[in-house]
């Protein structure tokens, strides 16, 4: 088989006649002889010149540089073969000739066949070994793009060696490896040094390929992860060498990790996750996506989103942003439809996925039911504009109506009305009966109000017991019958855990355009017309009058004047002497204060008690005046004889009386003072008693501190005879309206003899306030009352003049 033709050549011969007949024979057998040349230093610049397929070259040539040298030279830099032909054959020519790995040797002179068939059987072996070169590099090309190290380990010699590549995956160098397997096993983490021993040694004889991972040792982190496949060759089960191949699958790992934990996320996570082809045809959904929307997985694949649940806005409405941008992303609020056909509100996201050429190839949508959102929102909507108590509206979503109900009363030139509600006594029963009464009260007074009004009717609740209504009508009267079946619900007994009770409430009405132009009037005009419905007794209701809002400013000017007088020392304290009716000497005195009123001069408590009582501060005024009466008044007990009894009677408010220092403020009052506790005796009214839990824990307290109490305008509030009878109380007081009449008076009369067998029954004290004739004082004493006050024996007197009164 001949090789290819044409075939180059060049020539190298330093004789010309044996150059010429050479060149004569071989272009006679189809050979193309290029050049011909005498030295091996032209013989190396030709080559690279002419790159000829194959050199004849003879070994003694012209110049310094035999054939030899220049063989080996164009070996290795050009790889073209070389047959050498030479009349020499010596062993030492014949030695170096070999080193130069020849294609040739032939002793001229030779016949020309033969040298036509050495030049054929050269060129088929640079065929075969160019093949063979090809294939070498292409797998080198194949392992290297494969990140692959060849290794193999010679059990004979105990050597295992490697490519560059292998040398690179331990330690970075660009050489091959070749060292001891115990070297090997050293780069090898030491856990998994045995396994990795046991792999490639004791399992390979089976002349199976097996594979092993393994760490590599080293403080370096990632730690370094290998993969090694190998198989063992050999004769009669005998293994001489062990192949294999070994990667770095260190990022594999990783990569698959968070393959791992992805699909943990995805089939985990709280929001629903849809991935589509670049069709919208659904691919993948995960576990959040059935309990969203009740779709097993199976019932989706291959179906459009949007379509299966009904989306809106859908895909079409927002595809430019993915048409425009290469790393296209839309998120927006949605509505979607579960399996059952529900509703439901999703906060959506929407990514596009592209490969390397940009080209879209997935999305990849994530969206979470927003329903609980939604409802805390409305949740949180309510709570901003109600009361939580009576869930009825607030003060801010009140206003929002008062000013809509306005402005609309203006657009259709018609009335509103506002009717503001106050509860008569509701502080005496929330400080009384606790709290949780008080809130319960509220709430059934809230639905009370809510049943009786329109549907068109607004009331809101402002805050404690003070309601408001807002309804439109082009009758003026429609305001007062509201306010009478107001006023009639409020009557109605409520029963609560504590018993049945019963309240009143004050009214104040106001209308638009009459009383006030916008929200601000009308709610003042309205506050004013309540604050007249109590001053004129409570329990009632009353429209605005344009005096009042000079009432109003009085009232005003009262609650600062009393605030003033307080840290001012504006106040002071009279006595009204109690007498002993039947000696008529005086045995004590109640303490009532007085306003020094710097324009008005002395201003009676009627005045400003109520209102102290509003504004909160009946608690420091009670101690003010406990505390002077009881420094004004020791210097008159003192002097008193040892076994006369002298009181000094002081009134209590139940605000104050159920605060939780009262007690405290007793006992230090009379530390301070170096007041007697026998003499001082604390008036407090019949509601007082209403919180008998509370009230009963502080009487103790108070008798244990040896200080007595007494009830005031007994027979007006309420009182259960079984609480009284368990109570620490040592003096009743009869009001002025039981004996106003008498002696005349059968009734009264009647009354006072039930009252006197009550205390004697229970072992009280008597006294009779607002005694003002003679005749009643005597009749009095007969029915069997002890003590008697009023007008007839004393009004009230400033110390100086009770001195005096005491001392005559």
């Amino acid at each position: 088989m001949s090789a290819r033709l044409p075939i180059n050549l060049m020539l190298v011969e330093d004789e010309r006649i044996v150059a010429f007949d050479l060149k004569r024979q071989l272009q006679g057998f189809g050979y193309n002889v290029e050049s011909v040349v005498a030295s091996g230093e032209q013989a190396i610049i030709r080559a690279a010149e002419n790159k000829p397929d194959l050199v004849l070259m003879d070994i003694h040539l012209e110049g310094h540089m035999d054939g030899i040298e220049a063989a080996a030279t164009i070996r290795a830099h050009h790889q073209i073969p070389v047959v050498f032909l030479t009349a020499y054959a010596e062993d030492d020519t014949l030695r170096r000739a070999l080193e130069s790995r020849p294609f040739g040797y032939l002793i001229k002179p030779c016949e020309g066949r033969e040298l036509h068939a050495t030049i054929q059987m050269a060129l088929a072996r640079r065929e075969e070994e160019v093949a063979v070169e090809q294939s070498e590099q292409r797998l080198k090309l194949a392992l290297d793009a494969a990140s692959l190290g060849v290794l193999e380990w010679s059990p004979l010699s105990n050597r295992l060696k490697g490519d560059v590549y292998l040398g690179m995956l331990f330690g970075n160098r660009p050489q091959p490896l070749d060292e001891p397997w115990e070297a090997f096993i050293e780069r090898v983490y030491e856990a998994d040094r045995e396994r990795v021993s046991n792999a490639l040694t004791t399992k390979l004889p089976g002349g199976k390929a097996v594979s092993v991972e393994f760490r590599l040792a080293g403080d370096a982190l990632p730690i370094r992860r290998m993969e090694a496949h190998a198989k063992a060759y050999g004769n009669g089960g005998a293994v001489q060498r062990v192949v294999g191949i070994l990667q770095d699958v260190t990022q594999r790992r990783q990569d698959e990790a968070v393959l791992r934990q992805s699909s943990v996320v995805f089939h985990t996570t709280a929001e629903a996750i849809v991935i589509t082809d670049a069709g919208r045809r659904i691919i993948a959904v995960n576990t959040a996506y059935t309990r969203i929307t009740g779709y097993a997985e199976t019932d989706v694949l291959g179906q459009d989103p949007d379509i299966l649940l009904r989306v809106s806005p859908a895909f079409k409405h927002y595809e430019e942003n993915f048409l425009s941008e290469a790393d296209g992303f839309w998120q927006g609020e949605v509505r979607c439809h579960r399996s059952d056909g529900s509703a439901f509100p999703a906060w959506q996201s929407v990514s596009v996925v592209r490969d390397v050429s940009g080209s879209v190839t997935h999305f990849v949508t994530a969206f979470s039911d927003v329903t609980a959102i939604y409802d805390a929102q409305q949740k949180l909507q309510h709570l901003a504009h109600h009361d939580p108590l009576t869930c009825l509206p607030n003060r801010l979503l009140f206003e929002e109506r008062l000013q809509y109900a306005i402005e609309q009363a203006m657009r259709n030139e018609q009335r509103c009305i506002l009717l503001f509600l106050d509860l008569d006594g509701f502080k005496v029963i929330n400080d009384t009966l606790g709290h949780a009464i008080g809130d319960e009260l509220l709430r059934v007074v809230g639905k009370r109000l809510r049943d009786i009004l329109r549907s068109s009717d607004t009331i809101a609740r402002l805050g404690g017991d003070e309601f408001v209504i807002l309804a439109g009508s082009f009758n003026p009267n429609y305001a007062a019958q509201l306010a009478e079946k107001i006023l009639h619900q409020l009557r109605l007994p409520v029963t609560l855990p504590g018993g049945p009770l019963s309240i009143s409430g004050s009214i104040g009405i106001a209308m638009f355009p009459d009383n006030g132009t916008d929200s601000q009037q009308l709610m003042r005009a309205a506050d004013m017309a309540m604050y007249t419905a109590k001053a004129e007794g409570r329990n009632r209701y009353h429209f605005y009058a344009a005096d009042m809002s000079e009432r109003a400013h009085q009232r005003m000017n009262i609650e600062q004047g009393l605030r003033r007088a307080l840290v001012s020392d504006g106040l002071v304290v009279h006595y009204q002497p109690r007498v002993d009716l039947a000696s008529r000497r005086i045995v004590g005195v109640e303490a009532l204060v007085r306003w020094q009123h710097p324009e008005r001069g002395i201003i009676s408590p009627a005045d400003f008690i109520g209102i102290a009582e509003e504004c909160g501060i009946i608690e420091h005024l009670g101690r003010w005046v406990l505390h002077r009466a009881c420094t004004e008044m020791l210097k008159v007990v003192q002097g008193r004889a040892c076994a006369e009894t002298f009181h000094v009677s002081v009134n209590v408010s139940p605000r104050q009386f159920l605060g939780a220092d009262f007690v405290a403020t007793v006992r230090a009052v009379l530390s301070e003072t170096g007041f007697p506790a026998s003499a001082l005796e604390l008036e407090i009214t019949e509601s007082t008693l209403q919180a008998t839990e509370r009230s009963l824990s502080i009487l103790h307290a108070l008798d244990e501190l040896g200080v007595p109490v007494s009830i005031d305008d007994f027979g007006t509030g309420y009182s259960s005879l079984s609480v009284l009878r368990d109570l620490p109380i040592q003096r009743i007081k009869i009001d002025r309206s039981f004996i106003v009449d008498l002696p005349a008076s059968q009734n009264q009369r009647a009354v006072v003899e039930a009252i006197v067998a009550l205390s004697k029954a229970m072992t009280m004290q008597i006294t009779v306030e607002g005694i003002e004739h003679a005749a009643q004082a005597t009749i009095l004493q007969e029915l069997g009352c002890q003590e008697g006050q009023g007008y007839l024996f004393a009004r009230p007197l400033p110390l100086v003049d009770l001195q005096k009164l005491l001392d005559s």
